[in-house]
């Protein structure tokens, strides 16, 4: 069957000259398109009912289809085709397609509704191929939209009106944002909110109207930004057991349409921070050493391409003892990169200190804190002097360049002191109960630094960040935990005067977030479609190791529907303490923080065994978490396995099995 008498099957409907399908039958579609052998490597056959495919894979098999629709010439600018939520991630957007005759430009317009004003995209793209992202639309909303045709000089040659509808965002999805003061007037920026425990990653307007949503819920730390329109995005339940906050072992590059680009592992897990090298274009990541008991200790680069680890910088290292009294000791919570150097800017909460560390050198340059703090210790002479009397911060988030001269050892830094000190107690802590946003001046050369702005604000206990707009006029303090709720919000915005520190607009929102920005859509990358045939996953995860012969604690083993509930763990809805599910190349399991031990695969031959048992939970605020430990597939012999798992000491099969029968599998 062709495209055409595909698409002329799953037709939902027609409106304003406009064919319209949503997601679900995008994806039906989509399901029949065929990536190269390096991009969909696995194939098994199971009775685990949920099987899915990786979210990268699914990207590559929607931007086939809607190659193919173009390529067809099926749908003209009067009979375009209308794609709702294509991607299934990102719920306010659509991709229009049609073609033209003659090379020309794409216009639209969304009508301003709920005291909001029109919203105008145009991606430039000159071409008789149009693949439209519709980005910026309400919600539960008939969404108006007047699109245009344009010649090279962007004279109008035609227009046409369709209608979007989108649903009302509801249970976790769904936002409150109360804006009062100041309008803005740029039309084509939004505040995007990410991350935190209860709320989701969004965007909103002037009037508070949100604009832009993400349906699936990222790890408490949110999003990324890299520029380009794209981010870098954590799975919130893809984890990997450690000696506190258990972190992901999963990471998409993404775009705001809710496209993935590649898929990175990495054994060690992300946290809290990412960038993108300017001169190189890798990543570099919060993470944990992974052979001690340390966590959120160390910062990696990896690879943009290959997932592979290139460098690290563990901060053990590079302090003495003196604080290591735990093993989140230090916390790296942000931290910015200075690609001329080499070097990043790092923000360590559990310490009250931010530091310059040399990446090429592996060593501390200098360090901003109380002086008190360092007197004893070995780090004592790196820490910078006060050129004046300075108000110290406490526990702070979210350090970042706002100027720099490297030639000339001068940098300007913006932090979000939280103004706490309940994680690392210290004496001379001031117990004013009240946040600041703090802009500091630091002189390298001459070993000092200055306070520049210290802007109070709410009381906003973790998290949290502030950041200078382009223009340089207005400084946001992003307060997104504050202490106590405020007129029933979890968290505040509030936009000061550079130059008076005068309040001029306050942004209540209901649920908090990790941090918040600025984000303006590049509508023309967007536009670009995401294809190739490189690798589309990369690094890897701890394989498992196997052992020849039977499975030697197979007489012992208990069925697992035998397990007894009990005040620590409870069963889920299918009476069992797991979930069991395979996503892509990875099986996973889905219980409360270390309740398995190990995944047993076994038959006649011998068992593959993935080993969780290698580290201890020492804190009680992360032992309830709930999420998917991952024993990767890619490297298992073909044939077919069982599946059984050590909870709490004692081992219980399942009646689950895997074959695999991988045509390019590692192991034949």
């Amino acid at each position: 069957m062709n495209i055409k008498s595909q698409l002329s099957n799953v037709i939902k409907k027609k409106l304003f000259n406009t064919f319209i399908i949503n997601e679900e039958v995008f994806s039906q579609m989509a399901e029949k398109e065929q990536l190269s052998e390096n991009q969909e490597k696995y194939g098994y056959d199971t009775n685990i009912e949920n099987v899915q495919q990786s979210m990268a894979v699914q990207t590559y098999k929607k931007e086939l289809a809607i190659k193919r629709i173009l390529d067809n010439d099926i749908y003209s600018f009067k009979n375009a085709l209308l794609i709702l939520n294509p991607y299934k991630i990102s719920l306010l957007t659509a991709v229009l397609l049609f073609n033209t005759e003659m090379q020309c430009m794409v216009r639209y317009v969304i009508k301003g509704i709920r005291g909001s004003k029109d919203y105008t995209v145009c991606d430039e793209t000159y071409t008789t191929r149009h693949r439209v992202p519709i980005i910026g639309l309400y919600e539960n909303a008939y969404n108006l939209v007047q699109v245009y045709l344009l010649d090279a000089d962007k004279n109008v040659l035609d227009m046409n009106k369709i209608m979007i509808h989108t649903p009302k965002l509801r249970g976790k999805l769904e936002t409150n944002v109360n804006v009062t003061g100041q309008t803005d007037e740029k039309d084509d920026r939004f505040m995007l909110v990410t991350g935190g425990y209860s709320g989701s990653t969004y965007a909103f307007d002037e009037n508070g109207n949100v604009r832009f949503i993400l349906g699936r819920p990222s790890h408490p730390y949110g999003i990324h930004e890299l520029g380009n329109g794209r981010f870098l995005y954590a799975e919130k339940y893809m984890r990997q057991p450690n000696y506190g906050n258990a972190h992901s072992v999963v990471m998409h590059e993404m775009d705001y349409m809710g496209r993935v680009y590649k898929t990175f592992l990495h054994p060690n897990g992300f946290h809290h921070w990412a960038v993108r090298e300017k001169n190189t274009g890798n990543y570099l990541i919060a993470s944990s050493s992974i052979n001690d008991s340390f966590a959120e200790n160390m910062i990696i680069e990896i690879d943009a391409e290959t997932g592979n680890v290139l460098r690290s910088i563990n901060v053990n290292e590079l302090f003495d003892d003196t604080y290591v009294t735990r093993s989140d000791w230090a916390h790296i919570n942000s931290f910015d990169y200075i690609a001329e150097e080499d070097c990043v800017i790092v923000s360590m909460r559990n310490i009250h200190t931010i530091a310059k560390i040399s990446l090429k050198d592996n060593e501390l340059v200098w360090i901003i804190a109380n002086p008190k703090f360092y007197k004893n210790t070995a780090q004592k002479d790196k820490v910078l002097r006060p050129a004046e009397s300075m108000e110290w911060f406490f526990q702070q988030h979210a350090v970042s360049l706002l100027d720099y001269d490297s030639d000339a050892g001068k940098y300007k830094i913006i932090l979000f002191d939280n103004h706490t000190a309940n994680r690392r107690p210290v004496r001379y802590f001031d117990k004013i109960e009240g946040s600041n946003v703090l802009i500091l001046n630091i002189d390298e050369k001459k070993g000092t630094v200055s306070k520049e702005k210290r802007v109070p604000t709410a009381l906003s206990i973790t998290r949290s960040n502030a950041f200078v707009t382009d223009d340089g006029d207005y400084i946001y303090a992003m307060c997104g935990n504050l202490k106590e709720e405020i007129d029933g919000c979890r968290a505040k915005i509030y936009k000061y005067d550079y130059q008076t520190g005068k309040c001029v607009k306050e942004i209540s929102c209901k649920k908090d977030f990790f941090s918040g920005s600025e984000m303006k859509f590049d509508a023309k990358e967007l536009s670009k479609s995401v294809c190739g045939d490189g690798d589309i996953i990369v690094g890897e995860l701890k394989a498992p190791t196997y052992k020849e012969g039977n499975f030697e604690n197979l007489s012992n083993a208990i069925a697992i529907n035998e397990y007894e509930e009990s005040d620590d763990v409870e069963c889920f809805e299918n009476g069992l303490p797991v979930i069991v599910r395979i996503v892509g190349d990875l099986l996973q399991i889905y219980g409360r923080d270390h309740l398995v031990k190990k995944v047993y695969l076994y038959n006649e031959n011998g068992t593959y065994e993935q080993d969780f048992s290698d580290t201890e939970q020492k804190s009680q605020i992360f032992i309830k978490q709930k999420y998917y430990v991952n024993v990767p597939l890619d490297r298992i012999k073909n044939g077919s396995y069982n599946i059984a798992l050590n909870i709490d000491d004692k081992i219980y099969t399942t009646e689950y099995f895997i074959k695999s029968n991988r045509l390019n599998c590692y192991y034949k």
